[in-house]
C-alpha cells in the first residue's frame, strides 16, 4: 500500500500491483508477520479515523507531511484473522459496487454529452454547418437568431465590489459564476452570499424559472436554471422574455450542448474569454416543434436522474464501508492516540 505523507488530506492512498521505485514523499506499508490481513491494510489506510489521525500530526504551512515517527503511533482495535476475512470481504464488495457505479455515472455523462449533441441540433453549430439543417431529421426544425427568441442581458455588480453595504446582507441571493458553475445540476436552488436591500436595487433581478449562463473566465458557457428568485453579478447572462416556440428546459439542454463551443470558438482570443450578450444572441439555434422538444426534455431529464441515483449509490456504497470500518476496527477518538 502506498501512502503519500504530503498534503494527506487529499487523500493519496494506492495500492501496487507492480514493482517500481518510490517517490521520497511516498510510505511503502505492508503487513507485519500474520496479524494483520494484506487485504485489510488499504481500506484501513482509507478510513476516516485514520484520516483525521494522519491530518492532526501533519506539520508545515503550504505542503504539511506527516512524519514517520507520528504515523507509526497510529493504534486501532485489530480482530481476529477470521473477522478480518469476513470485514474484508464485506468492503471488497462495497469497494466494487462503488467502482461499478463511478464507471456508469462515466458512461451516463458521456451518452449525455453525446445526446446533447445530436438530439438537441448543436451538432450543427460546433460541427461549422449551422446552414445546413438535415432534410430528414431537421427538416420541421426551423433556424433562427436566439436574439430574435429573447432578450439576451447580463447581470449587474453593485459597485464598490464588496462594499458591506451591498454585500454579505440576508435581503436576496447573490447569482455569481461560481454559484452557477459549481455543480453540474440543472437547477440553482441556493447561493452562499446574499446582498442587503441597497445591494438589489444597484443589481439586476432574475426571477424563479430564468435560464442563465456563465459568460467570462475559463468557466464560462455553463447554463443554470434558477429556481430562486435572485441578483446576478456581470459575469452572468441570462434570456428573459423567453419566446414560447422554445421551451425553456429545451434552450437549457441547448446551452448545454454547446459549452466547449462557446470556450473554444465564440469567445477565443484575448487574455480573458468573453461571451457578451451580442455574441451570445447571435446565435443561430435549430428550434424543433414543441412536441419534439418536450421528448428531448424528458429523455435528458431520464438521464439526470439516472445519473443522480447513480452518485447516490456511491456516496451509500463510500458510507457503508466507512460504517463497517467504524464499527468494527474503533471511533476515530480512541484511535487517535
Amino acid at each position: 500500500v502506498l501512502f503519500g505523507k504530503r498534503r494527506a488530506y487529499q487523500r493519496k492512498v494506492a495500492i501496487a500491483d507492480f514493482s517500481g521505485v518510490c517517490s521520497g514523499d511516498i510510505y511503502v506499508l505492508e503487513p507485519k508477520g500474520e496479524q494483520l490481513l494484506p487485504e485489510l491494510l488499504p481500506f484501513i489506510c482509507q478510513s476516516e479515523p485514520f484520516y483525521n489521525y494522519v491530518i492532526s500530526m501533519s506539520q508545515g504551512g503550504l505542503s504539511p507531511r506527516v512524519n514517520w515517527k507520528a504515523l507509526a503511533k497510529y493504534e486501532f482495535a485489530l480482530p481476529p484473522l477470521e473477522e478480518q476475512r469476513r470485514i474484508s470481504e464485506a468492503l471488497i464488495a462495497t469497494d466494487s459496487s462503488q467502482k461499478a457505479s463511478f464507471v456508469l455515472a462515466q458512461r451516463i455523462i458521456d451518452l449525455r454529452s453525446s445526446l446533447l449533441a445530436y438530439r438537441t441540433g448543436t451538432a450543427l453549430l460546433t460541427r461549422g454547418n449551422s446552414k445546413d439543417l438535415n432534410t430528414n431529421r431537421y427538416a420541421s426544425w426551423k433556424r433562427m437568431k436566439l436574439s430574435d427568441l429573447s432578450k439576451v442581458v447580463r447581470g449587474s455588480t453593485p459597485r464598490p465590489a464588496g462594499d458591506p453595504k451591498y454585500f454579505g446582507g440576508s435581503h436576496i441571493p447573490w447569482i455569481t459564476v461560481g454559484e452557477i458553475t459549481k455543480d453540474d445540476s440543472p437547477f440553482l436552488e441556493s447561493t452562499e452570499a446574499m446582498l442587503t436591500a441597497a445591494g438589489e436595487e444597484k443589481s439586476r433581478v432574475f426571477e424563479p424559472g430564468t435560464v442563465v449562463l456563465s459568460n467570462s473566465g475559463a468557466t464560462l458557457g455553463i447554463p443554470k436554471v434558477l429556481r430562486i428568485k435572485g441578483c446576478a453579478n456581470d459575469g452572468v447572462a441570462a434570456f428573459l422574455d423567453v419566446d414560447s416556440r422554445v421551451l425553456p428546459m429545451f434552450l437549457y439542454y441547448w446551452l448545454s450542448g454547446l459549452t466547449e463551443y462557446f470556450r473554444n470558438v465564440v469567445a477565443a482570443g484575448g487574455g480573458q474569454p468573453n461571451l457578451n450578450t451580442t455574441r451570445i444572441g447571435d446565435l443561430f439555434i435549430a428550434v424543433p416543434p414543441i412536441s419534439e422538444q418536450e421528448a428531448i426534455v424528458n429523455l435528458m431529464e431520464e438521464l439526470e436522474h439516472s445519473l443522480t441515483e447513480t452518485r447516490r449509490r456511491i456516496v451509500r456504497s463510500h458510507a457503508i464501508s466507512q460504517g463497517i470500518l467504524h464499527e468494527t476496527l474503533g471511533s476515530s477518538e480512541g484511535l487517535a492516540r
